[in-house]
């Protein structure tokens, strides 16, 4: 398990807010009488009840954290220390032998030819190819005559 400084000032900064709440209840407790059926009955029992709450929802991410490092959860696998590539290396064979051209090819292969207009199909003007089924989209700005 890496431990890094600011993992532990991240940490540190996010048990400060649960301190304080923890803090808070254990006042407005000893206020009622050091239980929450005498907090109730000087009507702190909503704001008992709210900070208890707003501390759970403060400690979640904490647990979280705590339970991955601890089950060993974020780990993957084959990622150690040892198994880094160094700079220029390729990860794997898979990303070696990709032909980019052979893929561009084969994606225009398997486009649907009715959706793509070619200069041959494309009105008299300007010569570039436009798409006749799909409007054109209006937008902000001027406006093109």
């Amino acid at each position: 398990m890496r431990i890094s400084v600011g993992g532990v000032i991240a940490f540190i900064c996010g048990l400060l807010p649960i301190v304080y709440i923890g803090w808070l209840l254990r006042h407005f407790m000893s206020v009622g009488g050091g239980s929450f059926d005498g907090a109730v009955g000087i009507g702190l029992g909503p704001t008992v009840l709210g900070l208890a709450i707003i501390g759970l929802l403060f400690a979640l991410p904490l647990i979280i954290k705590l339970l991955r490092g601890v089950s060993g959860v974020n780990r993957v696998p084959g990622a150690s220390l040892d198994a880094r590539l160094k700079p220029g290396e390729i990860s794997s064979t898979e990303t070696a032998n990709f032909d980019a051209d052979a893929a561009f090819a084969n994606y225009m292969r398997n486009r649907d030819p009715a959706a793509v207009t070619t200069t041959e199909d494309a009105p008299e003007g300007d010569g570039v190819a436009r798409d006749s089924i799909t409007p054109r989209p209006g937008g902000f700005g001027r406006k093109i005559i």
